[in-house]
């Protein structure tokens, strides 16, 4: 019996960790809480005989357990509402205990914190088992499934294989919104791109305004509500990333013999880690959840220890991130076979951790990347640190671009698409509020060997940008999508879609500073 109290520090660690993906739920995938929460077990584990060494008693040897764990892992807010939870129920059982002429003991104060971990875990719980319940399970999942299985009977089997490189640069705008909004000319780098061999449409168009329901549409060929409906009221954008990483095309390529390959982009919804390949810069990339728990809770005290092989978000982390990620991509033709590559690059979309000669910039604001806005600078911040951004982009994807043409084979494909416009006048929470012309307005590049210029539209819309390549390489004679925008209403129903496409020829006006 002595060691019945033990469990009490591990149900309050469980209760954190499931309070702060609850409240982080919709980015957060479930799934994610478990690698840290049984780190941090294992981690108590080891603490357990020490502990009971330094107080020689089991149950002082919990209260000590459980100081360290409310200390480091509880966020501040939680800490609050535990610590004034204990003191209510504590000052109650003194008072209970007082009018029964009991003497009061350690005991007694063992089993107020055994009621309190017990009753905030089972809450979490409650909290994290509800909102699971909203989701559409079966359905789900058999989407996912037909996504994993997806065939086409009319798909040609060739006998010369390109690799395919799908090269998204996050929040790329479109050379005139560049040029109009930003006062940016863009004009050299679409020369470059276009001397290379690349089509560069003049007005291409994104179907939805962030990148989970972008990039999952993509590479799906078809619109979220066509191929994943009923999850209307619900604010989870992870629930694309499944669909991002078993997509329709990847099926289509693995079938054909294609290996995949994907690079880490520091982000979970985009970091595929199931492919062939899986390249990373450190070797352990920390999930959302982790870095939300390192931000959120004293453990960001670990970050020294952690640094050199599991950093934490910071500029610098996100700086390392993006340059390997265009190193990287300049050698990947040396691996043999034909392979589909996947490189989600967060940039030149917040935050801006580049200046325009590559130099780092380092902002007075905290590390995130919210955009639009939700971006923690002034409107003039975002204009000028934006364009500083994109023309360290440019550099390195030339550098990237130059290396991949040189030292392939055979002349690959080359898929440089934005995932949405920029957001200077974007509201995330408002579709009203919105500049729907900039948000739409994505840059894009293809480079498409023995394919007539004429195959991509100047008006290409991201939902059928690899139909296009299937009919034009694999024959495929899959129809074009008619072009639509969508907007979710809310960022709490993010699958409830208004359709902004009659807004597309608005004309927005840039407010004065």
């Amino acid at each position: 019996m002595k060691n019945r109290f033990l469990i009490i520090p591990f149900l309050f660690v469980l209760a954190s960790f499931l309070q702060l993906g609850y409240i982080s739920s919709h980015v957060v995938s479930p799934s994610q809480i478990l690698r840290p929460l049984i780190v941090l077990w294992l981690v108590i584990a080891l603490l357990i005989w020490p502990a009971y060494w330094l107080t020689r008693d089991w149950n002082w040897a919990v209260v000590l357990l459980t100081i360290i764990v409310l200390g480091f892992a509880f966020s501040s807010e939680f800490f609050f509402i535990v610590l004034a939870f204990l003191a209510v129920v504590g000052v109650c059982w003194v008072a209970f205990m007082r009018l029964r002429r009991t003497r009061l003991q350690l005991m007694h104060f063992m089993y107020i914190l055994m009621g309190t971990s017990l009753f905030f875990a089972s809450y979490a719980f409650f909290l994290e088992g509800a909102m699971l319940a909203r989701i559409p399970w079966m359905p789900y999942r058999q989407k996912l499934m037909d996504a994993r299985n997806y065939s086409l009977s009319s798909l040609s089997s060739l006998s010369v294989k390109r690799d395919i490189y799908y090269i998204v640069v996050d929040g790329y705008a479109r050379s005139d919104i560049l040029q109009e909004m930003f006062g940016f000319d863009n004009a050299s780098f679409v020369s470059y791109l276009q001397e290379k061999g690349f089509v560069v449409p003049a007005s291409g168009q994104s179907n939805y305004p962030a990148t989970p329901l972008s990039i999952a549409s993509t590479l799906n060929m078809d619109y979220i509500q066509s191929f994943l409906p009923a999850l209307n009221e619900l604010p989870h954008r992870w629930l694309m990333a499944p669909f991002i990483d078993y997509s329709r095309i990847r099926a289509l390529l693995e079938s054909q013999g294609y290996q995949t390959v994907s690079l880490s982009t520091n982000w979970t919804i985009t970091d595929n880690v199931t492919t062939d390949r899986y390249l990373h810069p450190f070797p352990i990339m920390l999930t959302d959840f982790e870095g939300f728990v390192m931000d959120f809770t004293p453990l960001r005290s670990l970050e020294p220890i952690l640094d050199g092989f599991a950093p934490p978000p910071t500029p610098e982390t996100h700086r390392e991130v993006i340059r390997y990620n265009f190193a990287t991509l300049s050698e990947l033709p040396d691996l043999p076979g034909p392979k589909y590559i996947f490189a989600h690059i967060i940039s030149p979309h917040p935050p801006f951790v580049f200046d325009s000669a590559g130099t780092p910039l380092n902002s007075s604001h905290a590390f995130t990347f919210q955009d639009a806005n939700e971006f923690p600078g002034s409107r003039e911040e975002y204009r000028e640190q934006y364009v500083g951004q994109v023309q360290f982009v440019n550099r390195q994807l030339q550098e990237a671009i130059d290396a991949i043409l040189a030292r392939s084979e055979l002349p690959p494909i080359i898929i440089l698409q934005a995932d949405h416009g920029s957001g200077m006048l974007t509201d995330l929470a408002s579709p009203e509020n919105t500049c729907i012309e900039e948000r739409f307005s994505p840059f894009g590049a293809y480079y498409l060997p023995d394919v007539s210029p004429e195959a991509i539209p100047s008006d290409i819309s991201t939902v059928n940008l690899f139909r296009i390549i299937l009919n034009e390489y694999f024959d495929a004679q899959l129809p074009l999508l008619e072009h639509k925008q969508y907007f979710y209403k809310t960022t709490q129903s993010y699958y409830d879609f208004e359709d902004v496409t009659a807004r597309l020829s608005e004309v927005c006006v840039l407010p004065k500073e």
